[in-house]
């Protein structure tokens, strides 16, 4: 006998079909007149969309399974909000016919639902021009990826210092820029304002928050699915004393699944201004890195960090979340 339990899809977005399924296989002859299943649902996740009051808080059913066979039961789950839903166990006990020798075994699940939010109201038109990634822009460009070494070259004017090969400059008596082949593969930065203004303090809003969780969560979708590499950097932190929470834009198969976990994981309330935090961060940034900042209402501070990214060359975009907009604003 041999029994799986899975969720599927293992991550999701509010509102998708969302499903446990549990595989038995018999590998004997003789069937199994009695199979029962139980199912503790963690707090946050129903069995319905709108489930009463019960003592039990889950789903529970009973089967039969013939001899040589294998059957797949795929349970409904409807979480509440965004998060990391782990399952204890599942509870499987087989019988025989009369039900008087009844053995139980418990069936761990290995991978949580990881739930990411979604956004408030969609996401306008207008501001999908303004994003590199969004209909109708195209990410068109040619870029250097800094990844693979091509050569080096003499130094010409507005060349970026970063880019100086200091060594073999110093060997050849002139500045000399390193060199990197071209790619189409851009990368761009979510910077999200968990405040709804400056300072910080006193702008502490959850409800804000979450919505521009859920509009940062859509627009990574939304890059990842253009062929852009993503990263996120926000004014809160996963763990106390870790600094700011930071995903770098890698490009290694579980960058994604790290970058989404991050977002259904991380807390509505924000640690510190995104100012100094933004300073900081474009300091490394590439001429291939579009930052989208993501502020319900961007103080003189973040404002101006945004005016000097800017000026060094950086394509920055002010994203408004849903539920912030107004006539004047959306994305700038």
């Amino acid at each position: 006998m041999t029994i799986e339990a899975w969720f599927e899809p293992a991550r999701a977005f509010i509102g998708e079909p969302t499903f446990l399924a549990i595989r038995i296989a018999n590998a004997k002859p003789r069937a199994l007149p009695i199979v029962r299943i139980s199912i503790r649902l963690p707090e946050g996740l129903d069995q319905t969309h709108d489930p009463e009051p019960t003592a039990f808080h889950g789903h529970r059913q009973r089967t039969q399974l013939d001899g040589d066979a294998e059957a797949v039961l795929r349970f409904p789950v409807h979480p509440r909000h965004r998060g990391e839903f782990w399952l204890d166990r599942v509870d499987v006990e087989l019988s025989d016919p009369f039900d008087l020798t009844p053995l139980r075994r418990e069936i761990a699940v290995e991978r949580p639902l990881l739930v990411m939010p979604s956004p408030r109201g969609g996401v306008p038109l207008r501001m999908r021009r303004w994003l590199p990634f969004g209909a109708p822009v195209p990410a068109a460009r040619l870029f250097e990826d800094s990844e693979h070494f091509a050569g080096v070259r003499d130094y010409e004017p507005g060349d970026p210092m970063h880019h100086v090969h200091w060594r073999l400059s110093a060997h050849a008596g002139r500045l000399q820029t390193k060199t990197y082949e071209p790619t189409r593969s851009a990368e761009v930065l979510f910077a999200l304002d968990l405040s709804d203004g400056e300072p910080f303090w006193e702008k502490a809003d959850a409800e804000s928050a979450e919505g521009t969780i859920g509009m940062a969560s859509y627009l990574a979708r939304q890059a990842i699915h253009a062929g852009w590499r993503a990263g996120l950097v926000a004014n809160t932190h996963l763990r106390r004393g870790r600094g700011p929470l930071r995903v770098s834009a890698a490009a290694s198969s579980g960058q994604e699944s790290v970058l989404f976990t991050a977002l259904a994981r991380m807390p509505n309330q924000p640690t510190d201004d995104l100012a100094p935090i933004l300073r900081e961060v474009g300091r490394r940034l590439t001429r291939r890195t579009t930052v989208v900042v993501l502020s319900p209402r961007p103080g003189s501070s973040l404002t101006h960090e945004m005016e000097r990214l800017r000026r060094r060359g950086s394509d920055v975009v002010h994203v408004v979340p849903a539920g912030a907009w107004d006539d004047d604003r959306g994305a700038t």
